[in-house]
């Protein structure tokens, strides 16, 4: 009997010792990831404010920078703008379909749930990045 009880926890022992971990850590990496991605979208905002403002005041560079050429700086921040909002919205459409309440799935769909949108919300900061860089180099050549 006390064999049959050694063997029976040195099973569950094996079992627990080869779990993923529980989902709420995976969950709350995600929360913290997103929160982080969050944090540049105020950069986002300001960029596409700044990018206004100059598309708005095309005439008034010119005055300041006479060698403008106003159809390509207009196309530039079209195009800048169009990046810039995309990555917004990949932002609000992840955000939107995101669910954490994962009740009724088991902890390994769950863990797998959540590394997926782990992956997700890591590529949307990669734009992020990428589009506050641009946008970021481009504004700084009028801010002489």
């Amino acid at each position: 009997m006390k064999k049959s009880i050694g063997a029976l926890l040195i099973a569950i022992g094996a079992i627990a010792c080869t779990q993923k971990g529980d989902y709420k850590m995976v969950r709350d990496d995600v929360m913290k990831f997103h929160d982080v991605v969050m944090a540049d979208h105020s950069k986002i905002v300001n960029n596409q404010m700044a990018l206004d403002t100059l598309m708005k005041d095309i005439k008034g560079l010119k005055t300041k920078f006479p060698e403008l050429d106003t159809l390509k700086e207009k196309s530039e921040i079209t195009a800048l703008l169009s990046k810039l909002t995309q990555a917004e919205d990949s932002m609000n459409d992840w955000m939107h379909k995101f669910e954490p309440d994962v009740t009724g799935k088991s902890n390994d769909d769950a863990i797998k749930y959540f590394e997926s949108e782990k992956a997700k919300i890591a590529a949307i900061d990669s734009i992020y990045k990428t589009e506050i860089k641009l946008s970021d180099e481009y504004l700084s050549k009028f801010k002489k």
